[in-house]
């Protein structure tokens, strides 16, 4: 179960909470009024029913004769005061919907995190020159790995025939960032420097240099990151991951098979 789940299923409860607790104080309300409602009756039962019947002989009362209404009491100070219960009900209403509120920022704030670096952003991998020079037929095509992004940066010349390419610019940057995360059961994939390809060592999975499905369990190639040049700079979105090209993908004929011993045996 996901973190994001998690705190939606906290939220629900807690506002189902609060509810449930709402409806307790606004039943015990209710009935507190109809008791005391039920007592005034028996107290004072002439009250409550309809007015008795006059007598035809019972004379006629004129409005000089009737008794004036006495005046209203004022309350007294204890009497305005708030009473013990009532501080309490509205103390605990104003700090549960702070409490409320407070939480449900911070599960906002959780859900829709705002990165301002790091993997989930786009990370400047360096200058791209300086970078083909590392990665390319200079450096031996060996792959870059850039911690902070969690991704190999590896030269790449095929056909792009995959749609996948054009969805991570390989054919104009002629780059590929893939991520490190076998799409087998997600271990990390290191480089074997022997056959120029990248094996898992948790299950056997490999992958050819550009990232494309050679054997092993996996379901497809490794996933990949969109690039882009800003100027000369190499920027990789690391918030976007692309799903690597499907079985039986082979663009690049150079790194089609392995160019030496395998470091995970099969």
């Amino acid at each position: 179960m996901s973190p994001g789940t998690i705190a939606l299923i906290v939220v629900a409860l807690s506002v189902a909470g609060w509810a449930a607790f709402m409806f307790f104080i606004t039943v015990r309300r209710q009935r507190k009024a109809a008791a005391s409602s039920a007592a005034a009756t028996r107290e004072h039962p002439a009250a409550a029913g309809p007015a008795p019947a006059r007598s035809e002989e019972a004379p006629v009362e004129t409005t000089a004769q009737k008794a004036p209404a006495p005046a209203r009491k004022p309350l007294s100070p204890g009497e305005m005061a708030v009473s013990r219960r009532q501080f309490l009900n509205r103390a605990w209403t104003a700090s549960f919907s702070a409490f409320l509120g407070f939480f449900g920022m911070s599960t906002l704030s959780f859900l829709w995190p705002k990165l301002t670096g790091g993997f989930g952003t786009k990370i400047s991998a360096g200058d791209y020159e300086d970078i083909i020079a590392k990665v390319g037929p200079e450096g031996n095509f060996t792959p870059l790995f850039i911690p902070e992004g969690r991704f190999y940066l590896v030269y790449y010349e095929g056909t792009a025939d995959s749609p996948v390419y054009e969805l991570v610019n390989a054919k104009d940057t002629k780059l590929l960032a893939l991520y490190r995360k076998c799409v087998h059961l997600g271990c990390s994939v290191p480089k074997c420097d022997a056959s120029k390809l990248f094996e898992c060592p948790c299950h056997g999975s490999k992958y050819r240099l550009h990232g494309e499905y050679y054997g092993g369990p996996a379901p497809r190639g490794l996933d990949r990151f969109p690039i882009a040049l800003e100027g000369d700079k190499v920027v990789v979105d690391t918030g976007t991951v692309v799903e690597g090209p499907p079985r039986g993908t082979d663009t690049w004929q150079k790194f089609a098979e392995p160019q030496g011993p395998f470091c995970v045996p099969t």
